[in-house]
């Protein structure tokens, strides 16, 4: 039988439906599809088995890590994260991966564009140390395997030292992001000896500059660049994280900042779109085309398969199709949730939307409401706060003025998929 001829009646049996909607909705069709729920979690494992076999960015305590979000190959926090996977697929419900944990607002920068814009609370107090570790003790309580630091700039924060030691490692890998000013030597000893497993390092351009010139502080560039090397001079798994937006792809921003990464030998690039929330809440001029996300998930699926190193992780990748069928897609509300430095828990950093607050309710109850909200009672391909919909019944309503997170009490409750714009 001709290929052409073989592939057309393999896909009566079982093939994909991909909607040009908000959320690129992809849809089982054929004889099979009412199956499709049995190898779901299977067609999982196999495209991330792909990844873990194309990449070895370093070895913590003698085992080999694949990616600095992921717990090492065979560790007992792998597994825990492989559990999490399993129950979500099998039984229909998500339970999240990763928590995002703010601990201070503070920094020395004051950047326009920072997803953290309108937070910062007058009169409010930041979690302490004690509730700090509450929050990081329900964490691991709920089967998360990841616990990222944020902020602000978490290495003001005193106490930073001592949370992430607090992280049981056998159970969860921790993660940092920072803006790179205070990455001394002392600094980077300190986060070693705690036991930090991967720092990211914020860049917005590879051009220091530009850099410089976004971030209002001469000299930032050249800070964060001195860091990231001290860092992986002691052995520490450094990474750069930056952002896709339409002007900067135009730009190739994020070849430039790929080669950049290469030539300082990071462990990985992450590039988060740049989304419209903080201060840039309701500014979507600098939101991706569709056309553009797809040139970046392009390059980065391309990077994949060729195996180059540093890792290439962006978010257009992951809300692509194949992202979407590896398990990722729009992780808010799905594999991870985020608590603000005053406690309060939201879907994801970007979400400017409260489900509860740590000092009120615990957070397995806060997570139930999340994912039992027609907003987030489902897995969506596309990330929601560039979905259109999305944004003109949960994002639009919230008030310039509103410090955030808004909470969810005073918007619809209405499943924004079956409406339309």
């Amino acid at each position: 039988m001709p290929i052409d001829k073989l592939k057309s009646f393999s896909r009566k049996f079982i093939d994909l439906n991909i909607a040009e909607d908000g959320e690129g909705r992809v849809k089982w069709i054929g004889i099979l599809a009412p199956l499709s729920y049995l190898f779901r979690l299977p067609v999982i494992m196999y495209l991330q088995s792909k990844l873990y076999a194309k990449y070895n960015v370093a070895t913590w305590k003698g085992r080999r890590v694949a990616s600095p979000f992921a717990p090492p190959v065979g560790s007992r926090a792998q597994f825990r994260a492989l559990k999490c996977i399993a129950k979500s697929n099998m039984l229909g419900r998500s339970y999240p991966l990763a928590v995002t944990l703010a601990v201070t607002y503070r920094c020395q920068l004051n950047c326009p564009h920072c997803s953290a814009g309108r937070r910062p609370r007058k009169g409010s107090t930041e979690l302490t140390t004690e509730e700090m570790k509450r929050v990081i003790d329900e964490c691991i309580d709920m089967g998360l395997s990841n616990i990222t630091f944020t902020g602000g700039e978490p290495l003001v924060r005193k106490d930073i030292f001592d949370l992430i030691a607090y992280v049981d490692g056998e159970k969860a890998i921790t993660s940092m992001f920072t803006n790179g000013l205070l990455l001394t030597d002392d600094v980077l000893d300190k986060l070693k000896s705690a036991g930090l497993y991967s720092l990211f390092v914020s860049l917005d351009s590879a051009d220091s500059a530009e850099h410089d010139r976004l971030r209002g502080h001469p000299g930032s560039f050249q800070a964060a660049v001195d860091g990231i090397e001290r860092a992986l001079s002691k052995g520490m798994m450094a990474c750069i994280s930056s952002y896709s937006s339409r002007s900067n792809v135009e730009q190739h921003h994020y070849e430039r900042i790929h080669k950049l990464g290469k030539e300082l030998g990071v462990s990985m690039i992450i590039l988060f779109d740049c989304v419209p929330t903080g201060t840039l809440l309701h500014d979507t001029s600098e939101m991706m085309t569709l056309e553009q996300k797809q040139v970046v998930g392009r390059y980065n699926a391309e990077a994949f398969e060729k195996g180059i190193n540093p890792m290439l992780a962006s978010q257009a990748w992951q809300n692509s199709v194949v992202g979407y069928l590896s398990g990722i897609g729009c992780l808010a509300g799905h594999l991870q949730y985020y608590i603000s430095a005053y406690g309060d828990v939201t879907p994801c950093d970007f979400s400017p939307i409260c489900f509860g607050n740590i000092r009120q309710e615990s957070i397995k109850s806060i997570w139930k409401k999340i994912i039992k909200h027609p907003a987030y009672n489902h897995i969506s391909r596309r990330c929601r706060m560039q979905n259109p919909s999305f944004r003109q019944h949960y994002v639009d309503p919230i008030p310039d003025k509103a410090i955030l997170p808004y909470p969810i009490e005073k918007l619809p409750r209405l499943n924004y998929r079956a409406l339309k714009k």
